[in-house]
């Protein structure tokens, strides 16, 4: 069949921008995955394929279902066909992938869906992030906060926790319990307003006047006579501490109490 010059420009055209669309798929550092409106892979890139540990051969042709943890399958099929649909708005979302080892990655995933007016089938761009050490992390993040905590609300010794202003933001158990006052009760409070201080002395006995902002920068010891919770007096022993983070950031004081032998 004859064709027009610009028939064959626009042929050839057509044919470049195919394949620059094919080697931009292969080339990005993202994994895609191409699949058509039954879930089966239609093409893989190779970001993907070192992801998972598979190579084309064995993921093209395939059902995505295959390399999802078999308990995120049902859900994941549900979340695909409302993309389909045009029912699920939510484009990103995570879930468990197998890889060809026996392991599972969490993966950070981006859907976009794909509608041809030549094909009556939609096909799904699917881009997945592997954020496995991003979330393991962040989990013994917060098993070591718990720890910390537990470990702060059982210490022996009376701790009260003020920020750089003297406002309460934690007591552990024994400081409840010494001063009467619950952490509930205390936290958010200036602690020179709730816990009235007299007869202050440093540690060699020399009466003495706490200076806060001295306390944060240096720290103190000594003793003082606490009105607690009931009207009741005690005479305490005093010890501050300046907090600090890992980059050398006072955050407040720490302040450990104990009764006066």
């Amino acid at each position: 069949m004859y064709m027009m010059p610009e028939q064959i420009q626009g042929s050839s055209l057509m044919k470049n921008a195919a394949e620059l669309s094919n080697a931009l798929f292969d080339s990005v550092p993202v994994a895609l995955l191409l699949i058509d409106s039954k879930g089966n892979i239609v093409r893989a890139n190779p970001a993907e394929c070192r992801l998972l540990g598979y190579s084309l051969e064995e993921m093209e042709g395939e059902t995505v279902w295959n390399f999802i943890a078999n308990e995120d399958e049902k859900l994941s099929r549900d979340r695909f066909q409302g993309f389909l649909d045009g029912m699920q708005l939510t484009t990103s979302y995570r879930r468990r992938f197998k890889t060809k080892a026996n392991e599972y990655l969490i993966c950070e995933l981006s859907v976009q869906v794909i509608r041809s007016k030549s094909e009556t089938d939609p096909l799904m761009l699917l881009a997945s992030v592997d954020v496995t050490q991003q979330i393991s992390d962040a989990c013994a993040r917060g098993e070591l906060a718990r720890w910390i905590e537990a470990s702060f609300r059982s210490l022996p010794e009376a701790t009260i926790v003020l920020d750089t202003l003297g406002r309460i933001r934690h007591l552990n158990r024994a400081a409840e319990l010494l001063l009467g006052l619950s952490e509930a009760e205390a936290a958010g409070s200036i602690a020179e307003d709730l816990i009235s201080w007299s007869d202050m002395r440093s540690s060699d006995e020399i009466p003495s006047h706490y200076d806060f902002q001295w306390g944060i920068s240096q720290g103190w010891s000594g003793s003082a006579t606490v009105v607690v919770k009931g009207g009741i007096a005690k005479k305490l022993r005093i010890r501050t501490e300046p907090v600090v983070d890992s980059n050398g950031l006072v955050l407040g004081i720490a302040s450990c109490l104990s009764l006066y032998p």
